[in-house]
């Protein structure tokens, strides 16, 4: 029943034709839909130059429906994919449904060696990079921690796992094999924008958010799924210094807070009013040979190669040269109430640099408004 559905939701609303051997998992829709629509939002915000022409994916351990694939493309036609797995059986049967609906073009699959790297197609070519990766690991690292788990459940389940031991069951659990995704992408970098993984255990987002912070990667991203009674979570995290906006990365559940990423929205509330044109100076103040502002209606575009409006920093003697190497930071300020100014961290690598940003220019518009 559960197989038949979700062949004619796929087909009703996406027009995708879907076979699945009866010895492989079954995906549901809503939740890999879910995953999809936020990887597009992702990649939507990280493209700084503008809408890009073609978006390149990797689907690790695709399985035998290749669902990721097939729903992404049917959604976006710039969209294409190299997916992966490591099952013969479950190969042909992505092939077959790659090939019933049309996309042999657009979606390359590659056989990979279970011993042998996790993003293997970075390193099988060396000359291309991704927007993205993606990943829904095997959670269990045994087939007794799959039937404990299982019982220990609140809800029975609503169907049949038809799932075999190479889908389901990696040594060391979602953990370990997201643990050396992570560590395969401190050494590939910037070849891949960003890489995320589904994850079904919050035990594991803890275990793996703290090693990404014990590698000094704060620029990451977490996402919470949840679809009736399954609640799964996607981490993603990036060597690039684009910022990701904070209902993108912070999800608004109190057993993550201290999970979350640093904030890329700070608001400066107003007590009162400050007098027309007060942003604008403000902000044109700090232009410097290392500070520039444009203007774009009500929104000001603020480019800092250097903290210069600190302090500490106008305490300095005489300014030092600025590094050619150091990161730009981008901050967008947007007036979206009459009393709330916000201020967006777009790019960047240094979070407390773009707090004390934010505290200025809350401090001197404060400072600018007339006390009534």
């Amino acid at each position: 029943m559960h197989r038949r559905l979700t062949q004619a939701l796929l087909y009703r609303d996406f027009d995708i034709q879907l076979n699945i051997p009866d010895d492989r998992l079954c995906p549901p829709v809503p939740n890999r839909l879910n995953y999809v629509l936020w990887l597009q939002d992702i990649v939507s915000h990280s493209s700084v130059s503008g809408p890009l022409s073609s978006i390149r994916g990797i689907d690790i351990g695709t399985g035998a429906s290749a669902i990721y694939p097939l729903i992404a493309c049917r959604l976006a036609p710039n969209w294409n994919f190299v997916a992966t797995d490591i099952d013969d059986v479950s190969l042909a049967s992505a092939r077959s449904n790659i090939d019933s609906n049309g996309l042999s073009e657009r979606i390359v699959l590659l056989r990979t060696d279970p011993t042998g790297p996790v993003m293997f197609p970075l390193i099988h070519d060396r000359t291309t990079s991704f927007n993205f990766s993606m990943c829904n690991p095997p959670f269990y690292a045994s087939a007794e921690e799959a039937t404990s788990l299982a019982a220990a459940k609140e809800h029975a389940p609503n169907a049949v796992c038809t799932g075999t031991e190479v889908e389901m069951i990696t040594p060391g659990g979602e953990e370990a094999f997201v643990n050396k995704m992570v560590r395969e992408s401190i050494t590939l970098g910037e070849r891949c924008q960003w890489y995320t993984s589904m994850l079904g255990k919050q035990s594991s987002l803890t275990a793996l958010v703290t090693l990404l912070r014990s590698h000094s990667i704060t620029n990451y991203a977490i996402a919470e799924l949840i679809q009736g009674h399954t609640r799964r979570w996607v981490l993603a995290w990036s060597f690039a210094d684009t910022r990701l906006p904070d209902d993108l990365a912070r999800p608004n559940a109190p057993a993550l807070r201290r999970l979350l990423p640093p904030r890329t929205i700070h608001r400066q509330p107003l007590h009162y009013a400050p007098p027309e044109g007060a942003i604008r100076s403000v902000l044109f103040s700090l232009e410097s040979e290392y500070v520039s502002v444009s203007v774009t209606g009500d929104t000001f575009c603020v480019i800092a190669r250097r903290d210069t409006w600190s302090r500490s920093a106008r305490r300095k003697a005489r300014p030092q040269n600025p590094d050619p190497a150091t990161a730009t930071k981008e901050e967008e300020v947007r007036i979206e109430a009459v009393l709330v100014v916000h201020v967006w961290w777009k790019r960047g690598r240094d979070a407390q640099t773009f707090e004390s940003f934010a505290s200025h220019v809350g401090r001197k518009l404060r400072e600018a408004a007339p006390k009534v």
